[in-house]
């Protein structure tokens, strides 16, 4: 897989001066020679070992026998190295043409892990998936120097979009423990949240983004507060440290409660949230909440996706997402989230309390609950009238999670079509009611070929990648420099446990993968 590549072209050009008097003229000329022009390379090469300088060529590395559904994924790897002099922007991974499979066990085989460099490439599966942060491009206000987002807010009319290019808007600076914005204003960060760090907001004004920061506040209790707002967007921020010395009071990296007036429309997406409350809190602690316990005015409309939710500490209920409003959440969604690492008297990743219609709570993840307990669940269902009409499908839920699903109501509540860490659901119900956990899935859900389920059974399988390459992952690959081979890791499932009698001593053979490099 060789590629020539024009590598660069130069130019080279006469230079003369002409200088204008009335008696003389005088003009100079040099040349350049012996100028030379050569097209760069291209070269991919694989081996099954990362070996410094020496790169043995690759030997056949996938051969799985005796699969059985269910049965613990097999994994190979290779390692590719650019051993040309050009860098190669992006690489293109298909199954070699000409390849076929009559007897359709490719579509049987479940793709569990698909990564280069340890990035998974495939797209859609569940969990968070956060893109690179993009500046900007319709800025009103740009701030700079001395400015401060506190005297921006203050200044700006309905509309403005304040555009934030220093790197620390912290107390001292902006005046206040935290920045109050009372106008429909976005505030976004130019350079992004690793290099943008400012203290926590209170919004109390309708049609409000905060995008693209480092929301920080040891002694806060929350790194976004809004009350009785509509249209509140939440999205590409890291919010770190919230509540980490707090001594008493709840600890929230989002927090949203009507009090007096309904909300709708809360948009919280892409964001980063870690290490929320602290060990010694007496109350609760969450990645972010929905509601109140007792008002009863209700919030429609409420987004929470492709966020990433790590480090939940406190001895009461430590949550990745608590939906708990008193006069109801309409229209919830809270799907592809990753939630990890909670640590509480209970842990609860998704808790929807109270009264939630049609919620869809899918393709999340959940893994690593520390404290363990009685109530520990992946998604608890609460005090929930509308428990029956709840969407919990396509969620993995570890073998960290204690439970996967926790029932506590009296009625119905679906779950089929989840991971469960296993071929045993880890249900529980406590409240009288059921939980339907048949159908479940054969393994976790890691995303798509393409973002696209070609045969429509739920995962991306060998079959998808015969029918479609993945074309322009990236970064490629630059020329090797002694420390920059890149791992492909393949792992192979045969699904299950429902896979039909039909397949048994079936062999697929004969296939192979061809990666491309290339500068486009």
């Amino acid at each position: 897989m060789k590629k020539i590549i024009l590598g660069g072209v130069g130019t080279i050009a006469a230079l003369s001066m002409i200088v204008g008097g009335t008696t003389a003229f005088f003009s100079s000329q040099a040349t350049v020679a012996g100028n030379s022009f050569a097209a760069g390379t291209l070269e991919l090469m694989l081996s099954e070992t990362q070996n410094g300088a020496a790169f043995p060529q690759l030997n056949p590395q996938w051969s799985f026998v005796n699969m059985a559904p269910g049965g613990t994924p097999e994994t190979s790897s290779v390692w590719l190295r650019n051993t040309g002099s050009i860098p190669g922007a992006t690489l293109h991974l298909a199954v070699a043409s000409g390849w076929t499979n009559p007897s359709n066990i490719a579509a049987q085989m479940r793709i569990t892990q698909l990564t280069l460099d340890g990035k998974n490439i495939l797209e859609g599966g569940a969990g968070a998936t956060i893109p690179a942060y993009e500046a900007p491009t319709n800025c009103t206000v740009t701030l700079a120097g001395s400015d401060t987002i506190t005297a921006a807010i203050a200044a700006a009319t309905a509309g403005d979009v304040i555009c934030a290019t220093g790197a620390d808007y912290n107390q001292a600076w902006e005046g206040s423990a935290e920045i109050t914005v009372d106008e429909e204003v976005t505030i976004v960060s130019v350079n992004g949240p690793a290099a943008t760090k400012v203290i926590p907001f209170k919004v109390t004004a309708d049609n409000v983004t905060i995008q693209g920061f480092e929301i920080t506040g040891a002694d806060s209790m929350y790194a976004v507060y809004a009350s009785d707002v509509d249209n509140i967007t939440v999205t590409e921020n890291h919010i770190r440290n919230i509540g980490t010395t707090l001594a008493s009071g709840s600890a929230h990296g989002v927090y949203l409660k009507p009090v007096s007036t309904p909300m709708a429309g809360a948009y919280l997406t892409f964001n980063s949230v870690e290490n929320i409350g602290n060990p010694a809190l007496t109350v609760s602690a969450k990645g972010f909440y929905i509601g109140d316990t007792s008002p009863s005015q209700g919030i429609d409309n409420v987004v929470i996706t492709h966020n990433i939710v790590k480090t939940v500490r406190t001895t009461k209920g430590a949550y990745g997402i608590l939906v708990n409003h008193g006069g109801g959440t309409t229209n919830l969604v809270a799907e592809n989230n990753t939630i990890s690492d909670l640590d509480g008297g209970w842990e609860q990743g998704i808790s929807v309390y109270n009264d939630t219609p049609g919620a869809s709570i899918r393709l999340n993840n959940m893994s690593d609950f520390n404290g363990v307990g009685p109530t520990a669940a992946g998604i608890n269902i609460e005090n929930n009238a509308s428990a029956p009409t709840i969407i919990i499908e396509n969620n993995n839920f570890n073998n960290t999670v204690p439970t996967g699903v926790l029932n506590q109501t009296a009625l119905a509540v679906m779950a089929q079509n989840n991971w469960w860490g296993g071929f045993t659901p880890t249900a529980m119900n406590v409240g009288g009611g059921s939980i339907d956990s048949s159908s479940f899935a054969g393994g976790p859900f890691v995303g798509f070929v393409n973002n696209t389920d070609s045969n429509g059974n739920g995962y991306a399988d060998l079959r998808d990648l015969r029918d479609q390459g993945i074309v322009g992952i990236e970064p490629g690959l630059d020329p090797f420099d002694g420390n920059n081979d890149k791992e492909f890791v393949l792992s192979i499932q045969l699904d299950g446990p429902t896979t039909d009698n039909s397949f048994q001593g079936l062999v697929l053979e004969d296939l192979q993968l061809a990666f491309t490099l290339s500068q486009i």
